[in-house]
């Protein structure tokens, strides 16, 4: 009879065993709706430039494309942009909000990641300590970290521009991963930064929105009996 009752056991055991096991595993992933994004979609990059190559951006800024230039944007899974430009900006930066993407602005942009390889955990090629990357004199960092359905991964990528290299040159950016620069502009392009970058110069007025009026209505009331 002790011996039944251990065989019993020991196969509800095996059969209930997979089953919490299974459930442990799905706990670690996010929801993925019918479109196919994910809801803790991350995408985070900075680009970092040495400080000569730097001086030499600011020097003539619109002659260095927006991919090379030091900047931030952050991508989160509700569609709020953040984003920023500057030599100062590290990995650890948040930037203020820049926009909200609608939401087929964010299937597309995954959708995009996927074409250029980088939407899997596979494309991550970085696992160390992020703040401690450092670019040489001449040197510019892209990074990429992506987060999706439970899974974070990184993807950077580095190289120099020399310093007799001329911006004017197509050239001097052969040494640049084509599909990062893919990326990287995209994501320019959403935070409304470009090639050419804005005239400073150009002050715009401030206009402030206190809300709507709240003696609306007794005016309202008042026209009403001046037209009666």
């Amino acid at each position: 009879m002790a011996l039944s009752l251990r065989r019993i056991s020991a196969t509800i055991l095996a059969l209930v065993f997979p089953l919490v096991a299974s459930a442990g595993c799905s706990s670690t992933s996010s929801r993925v709706d019918s479109d196919g994004l994910a809801e803790d979609s991350v995408i985070d990059a900075t680009v970092m430039v040495g400080e000569g190559l730097g001086v030499r951006i600011e020097r003539d800024p619109g002659a260095w494309p927006v991919q090379l230039r030091p900047a931030r944007a952050i991508v989160l899974p509700d569609g709020v942009l953040r984003a920023d430009v500057g030599a100062d900006l590290g990995v650890d930066d948040r930037p203020g909000m820049t926009r909200s993407l609608y939401r087929a602005q964010l299937v597309e942009l995954w959708k995009e990641m996927d074409v250029l390889n980088f939407g899997s955990p596979s494309a991550g090629n970085y696992s160390g300590n992020l703040e401690l990357l450092e670019p040489g004199d001449d040197e510019v960092i892209q990074i990429l970290h992506l987060q999706r359905d439970g899974r974070d991964w990184t993807i950077v990528r580095r190289f120099e521009i020399p310093e007799d290299a001329s911006p004017r040159d197509a050239s001097t950016f052969d040494v640049e991963d084509p599909r990062m620069r893919s990326a990287m502009r995209r994501l320019a392009a959403l935070a409304w930064a470009w090639d050419v970058p804005p005239d400073d110069s150009i002050r715009f007025p401030e206009r402030y929105d206190f809300g709507p009026d709240p003696w609306s209505r007794y005016r309202e009331d008042e026209s009403s009996k001046e037209s009666s």
